[in-house]
């Protein structure tokens, strides 16, 4: 990665960009808390299509610290890349954004990043890997990865090609890892008729563990530019019976979810480009349990966005939303400055 970042200068034609944001919370339960944290992000990437660098600086800095050396640990480099080769062809390697799959929340066949149903745009953290496309022309892609963890016998490869048939963009992908006797099969498809539509599975064979997971979504655009969204998330991996939920695996980050069926459903006024009301919510099937999302977005100037929402857990006392946070509800005001 040090080769990178002494290569960068040699690349004419940097483009810089970034954002600062805030992000308190103000959080309840038996008492009341204020959580959150300052973040910036920087990048920089070269201008030139046929080869280039990019480099994003991440610091993030709690709210119950104003440390300065506290806030030089919380640097984070998320993107490290190169990149050879037009858009036609072309190899990247380093550190940086790996999005597969083509469900908006729920991405089976994304096993790179894990899944924050509260903000599915979220911004995501990038992987060391290498990448490899080429496309045959304007419908059809192959995409290959390399990506190491640690050793070559823990090395996860995998590859997926994609096409357009009949107006509908279909991929088919496979990806494995020796070490941890995985493999995954799975395949996608988006179109659109009368309503937009995608649908997303894979297939997991890991050790004596094997299991499915099935994403399917639609939306659509009503009149008065009303937008509306439903997807299903299926998890053969997860747990039908509350009293089996196991959240310690939640806190390590082993799992993002802990039942077998979900709906996140969302609807959204989007007439007016700089003020955005809109009201999501994320259900657990299984349990019975859901949260609620209303959020407003306004957009002050270009650069300059806040938003105001709302995040509340409803059901039974067992159900995974109600303790998958130490806390029943929180409200937010966020500032975003981009520039």
């Amino acid at each position: 990665m040090h080769i990178i970042l002494l290569l960068l200068p040699v690349f004419v034609g940097i483009n810089t960009s970034g954002y600062v944001e805030t992000r308190p919370y103000l959080t309840w339960n038996d008492s009341t808390n204020v959580l959150g944290y300052n973040r910036g992000w920087l990048e920089f990437k070269t201008e030139d299509s046929n080869y280039g660098a990019q480099i994003v600086l991440d610091l993030v800095i709690p709210y119950d610290t104003t440390s300065v050396t506290f806030a030089v640990d919380n640097t984070n480099i998320s993107r490290l890349a190169l990149w050879l080769g037009n858009e036609r062809t072309r190899i990247i390697v380093g550190k940086q954004s790996l999005y597969w799959g083509v469900a908006r929340v729920f991405r089976p066949l994304d096993i790179f990043n894990n899944v924050n149903y509260f903000e599915p745009g979220y911004e995501r953290p990038g992987t060391n890997a290498l990448l490899g496309y080429y496309s045959f022309g304007r419908l059809s892609s192959l995409r290959g990865i390399v990506m190491p963890r640690g050793d070559i016998e823990r090395t996860l490869t995998g590859a997926r090609i994609g096409t357009n048939l009949l107006a509908n963009d279909l991929g088919i992908t496979v990806m494995h890892e020796s070490f941890e006797h995985r493999t995954i099969v799975g395949g996608e498809i988006t179109g659109e008729l009368l309503l937009g539509y995608w649908a997303e599975a894979s297939y997991t064979w890991h050790d004596t563990i094997n299991y499915s997971k099935i994403s399917i979504g639609i939306d659509y655009t009503f009149p008065l530019a009303i937008y509306s969204m439903v997807e299903y998330f299926f998890d053969g991996s997860g747990e039908d019976d509350p009293t089996l939920y196991d959240y310690t695996r939640i806190a390590s980050g082993e799992r993002q979810t802990l039942g077998q069926q979900y709906l996140y459903v969302s609807i959204g006024l989007l007439r007016n480009p700089f003020l955005r009301p809109s009201i999501s919510s994320i259900i657990n099937i299984s349990d019975e349990g859901m949260i609620l999302i209303p959020q407003v977005d306004y957009a002050i100037f270009d650069n300059v966005e806040i938003a105001l929402g709302m995040n509340y857990a409803f059901g039974p006392d067992e159900s995974e939303f109600r303790n998958i946070t130490p806390y029943r509800g929180a409200v937010y005001v966020w500032a975003k400055v981009y520039f």
